[in-house]
């Protein structure tokens, strides 16, 4: 791409970064996925993270946004997630995104301009994984039977990276002074059986859906909060929609 220039680094190591820049998005992360350990898991995430804001502050960046996650929630068991809604019970993964935008706020504290954490939902997009709809177009592609639970359950745990790409781009161009947390999800839920349905139409596949009983039901995100820092949400389906054209072909 003209005009972008890319650079290595490990995060782990200080001086990884520029000793001068403006603005920084952290969105590195290691998966529980790729780590087994959980200590280690907690402490490279918290370590990388501590590492890119110490580096912000020495450059006089103005404006820092940390990718956090809604793992940040631990265990969740309300039907509705607001900002305020206290954390369950932390796993690892969800206890280094809280510390991480612990740090960031302190780094805040301590002279930054502008932190601000984005507690995600599952983000798709071409390429994106391990969160369920990205496993679950999968599955509709290679003509799998797709099992879920819920039907009826309302659903907006989606972020197409397209919108998450806008209000990075319109944060990092005018951010705000001092530090805020927000969840971002996708505008006008539809039920969990619809959003479903949908990856297999949109596929133009056959639909082979099947839903079993018990499981925990899917929980709303709210929205308000994001949309008052400049966050302009799709809907639902129209986030599914641009996820399937992303994801168009074999």
């Amino acid at each position: 791409m003209p005009g972008l220039a890319w650079r290595h680094a490990d995060l782990l190591q200080s001086g990884a970064l520029p000793s001068r820049f403006d603005a920084l998005i952290h969105c590195a992360a290691v998966i529980p996925e790729r780590c087994a350990d959980p200590q280690k898991l907690y402490q490279l995430n918290l370590d990388m993270s501590r590492n890119v804001f110490d580096a912000a502050k020495s450059a006089g960046a103005n404006a820092v946004v940390f990718l956090s996650s809604m793992s940040a929630y631990g265990a969740i068991t309300a039907p509705t997630i607001a900002e305020e809604t206290p954390p369950g019970e932390l796993d690892p993964y969800g206890r280094a995104k809280r510390d991480s935008e612990g740090l960031l706020q302190k780094a805040v504290g301590q002279g930054l301009y502008s932190g601000l954490s984005i507690r995600l939902p599952g983000t798709v997009g071409k390429g994106s994984h391990h969160n369920f709809l990205s496993m679950a177009l999968a599955r509709v592609k290679s003509g799998e039977v797709l099992k879920a639970r819920n039907p009826d359950s309302l659903f907006n745990n989606i972020v197409y990276v397209g919108d998450l790409a806008a209000f990075l781009g319109s944060w990092i161009a005018g951010p705000r002074a001092g530090s805020a947390v927000t969840n971002l999800a996708a505008s006008e839920p539809l039920r969990f059986s619809e959003v479903l349905a949908l990856l297999f139409s949109l596929s133009g596949r056959e639909e082979r859906l099947a839903f079993e009983p018990g499981g925990k039901p899917p929980f709303l995100i709210t929205l308000d909060h994001a949309v008052s820092l400049g966050y302009r949400p799709s809907t639902v389906r129209a986030s599914v929609e641009s996820f399937v054209r992303d994801c168009a072909g074999p």
